[in-house]
């Protein structure tokens, strides 16, 4: 199943950038445009990913945490696993100033999701408030409607970010992120009719796989294994 994005203009009583982070900021009327991407509200992830994918799922959608059986894996895998598990439920966002009903608690529940999946991929003390910077700055959509453009600025973003910060907490982690968003991308430019393009997005793809397949981290590596035979964006069911 292919995913992806949209734009949709909300009205925010807040300027478009200090409004989520700064509850203080003047209650002035304007448009705030947010792009919106299904980022998997917390209430999906009571889905259950296809068997033999929970790994990529958790990974890459935060996604089917209670489906996971430990036991299922190897030892060395188990010793990264368990503890990630750990970080992604004890998670606590200290994110504020964004509404947490209506649209609005669409957005931030989107937003506190993907803050919760990078989180949880590192045991550094300053991960969560890192996740918190690097959505923040991101600004994800939080619906995706079989478009290029939320996952393909994800995947930028992501190797961006590593570039910038190749010693960070997510370095290990995001060229899996990355390229199954080139994936994701690819798969919306098929859709759009637009063969170049996805072409152009599959070869990011193999890059950043090819990254991911050597990661230090082993549940990066397994994971990534799982994306190369796939190789598809395979959402979860709607």
């Amino acid at each position: 199943m292919s995913i992806c994005c949209r734009v949709q203009t909300l009205c925010n009583p807040r300027a478009p950038h200090d409004t989520l982070h700064d509850e203080s900021a003047p209650q002035v009327l304007r448009p705030l445009t947010i792009p919106l991407l299904i980022a998997l509200p917390l209430a999906a992830q009571t889905v259950r990913p296809p068997p033999g994918d929970e790994l990529l799922h958790l990974l890459v959608f935060g996604i089917g945490a209670d489906e996971i059986r430990l036991a299922s894996y190897p030892p060395a895998v188990r010793a990264e696993l368990g503890p990630y598990l750990s970080r992604f439920r004890a998670y606590r966002s200290k994110r504020t100033g964004l509404a947490k009903t209506s649209e609005f608690g669409m957005v931030y529940t989107a937003w506190t999701g993907y803050e919760r999946r990078l989180a949880a991929v590192s045991a550094d003390p300053g991960a969560p408030a890192l996740a918190l910077a690097y959505v923040s700055e991101l600004r994800p959509c939080y619906e995706w409607e079989g478009l290029h453009n939320c996952p393909e600025r994800e995947a930028q973003f992501a190797m961006k970010h590593r570039a910038d910060h190749p010693n960070g907490p997510f370095s290990a982690y995001l060229p899996l992120l990355a390229a199954h968003r080139w994936l994701c991308a690819a798969e919306g430019y098929d859709y759009e009719r637009q063969p170049g393009e996805a072409t152009r997005c599959r070869k990011e793809s193999g890059q950043a796989l090819s990254t991911a397949l050597t990661s230090a981290s082993l549940l990066v590596r397994s994971a990534a294994q799982t994306l190369k035979s796939l190789y598809a964006c395979h959402g979860p069911p709607r």
